[in-house]
């Protein structure tokens, strides 16, 4: 079988697949209750919050447009620093809200400094911050988000934070001052695809219960839903994925068994063994400053070669990795380190892509472009 070191989904490890292969059970039952408890608590701990989490059913995208819809109100102004191609789905998402959007630009694979956004949101009279924690499309942490969430928030903006790629590989916390964070199932979690969730802190959840349910929010999207249902019957609103919230409780046990320091470690380890040998094969990292290089997705530009058919040549050696989005489609190979995988499983990658990148142009896959 084929090894998965895409952005996600993930390699699952086995004991997380057998535990989705229970009988459902009702979501409106004591056993389901039970369930939802053990999976926002654990979640809680992961994100670091004493306030709430709220499962929704969908990708990582349904849980950062429910946190743009419920946190956002039309006509509020918003900033969102531009690292790549899902900070530009956030600030559209907020556009459709009905928010005034501003952003600051980054060219692939690097961001805006603390100064800028800082300076940016004390001149221009922001109502929030919605920032991407770790851009799945350049390989980019934006590891200033503790710093930044602590001063904006001192300055009365609510931080709004994707951290779908970003959640149990890199170091996070609400306790920075974040207002509200969003993440999903099928990253660095390892769980399969399905469940998402956004946290929330004590302040975002007495805003929910104050502002009510508004015209304008699809139900589906409307957090303060979730919130009344999780805090008065300990449910969900609407269906959720039962069965892969049986793979999720155990996937968060494993993480909480781990330590989440050592689990955003093992993450770190495997992403760094590809920064200190992909280079040495003539790839270039696409985000220069190593301060800010993912620890769950590294982003490489391949240079002169098609980054397509890399990807191809490692697809038939077992190994399949995600090409760039947008404009560096055919630039850059993204390599995912979440999931179920070994440093003996990166290193097979870093060979198999030795081999790759050691065939001659006139093959049957030309790498030139």
């Amino acid at each position: 079988m084929a090894k998965l070191f895409t952005p996600g989904p993930v390699m699952v490890p086995r004991d997380v697949l057998a535990s989705s292969a229970s009988q459902v059970v009702s979501h409106r039952g004591p056993e389901f209750r039970e369930i939802l408890r053990h999976v926002t608590e654990g979640l809680a701990r992961i994100f670091d919050t004493d306030g709430y989490v709220y499962v929704l059913t969908g990708s990582g995208t349904t849980a950062v447009d429910a946190m743009a819809w419920s946190m956002v109100a039309p006509g509020e102004k918003v900033l969102v620093p531009v690292l790549g191609e899902f900070s530009k789905r956030l600030a559209e998402s907020l556009k459709r809200r009905g928010a005034r959007v501003a952003t600051l630009k980054a060219e692939p694979g690097d961001a805006p400094g603390p100064d800028a956004i800082l300076g940016e949101l004390e001149s221009g009279d922001y109502d929030a911050l919605a920032l991407v924690h770790n851009e799945t499309s350049t390989g980019l942490a934006y590891r200033w988000l503790r710093d930044v969430a602590r001063k904006a928030s001192g300055m009365g903006v609510k931080v709004l934070v994707d951290t779908v790629s970003g959640l149990g590989g890199e170091e996070f916390s609400m306790r920075w001052g974040v207002w509200a964070a969003a993440s999903c199932s099928h990253k660095a979690l390892a769980a399969p695809p399905g469940a998402s969730f956004v946290a929330v802190s004590r302040e975002a959840a007495e805003y929910l219960e104050k502002r009510g349910t508004p015209e304008q929010t699809p139900p589906l999207l409307d957090l303060s839903k979730y919130h009344a249902f999780l805090r008065d019957r300990g449910e969900t609103p609407f269906t959720p994925p039962v069965t892969i919230l049986y793979a999720l409780r155990r996937a968060i046990d494993r993480v909480l068994e781990a330590g989440v320091d050592s689990y955003v470690e093992a993450h770190a380890a495997r992403a760094s063994l590809l920064y200190g040998e992909l280079p040495r094969l003539g790839l270039t990292p696409l985000v220069r400053d190593a301060r800010l290089r993912s620890n769950t997705v590294a982003a490489f530009e391949t240079g002169a070669r098609s980054a397509l058919a890399v990807k191809k040549l490692l697809g038939e050696r077992g190994y399949v990795v995600a090409t760039g989005m947008g404009e560096l489609k055919d630039r850059v190979v993204r390599i995912g380190v979440m999931g179920d995988l070994t440093m003996e499983d990166v290193k097979g990658l870093i060979d198999a892509m030795r081999e790759v990148l050691r065939q001659p142009a006139s093959s049957r896959e030309s790498l030139t472009r």
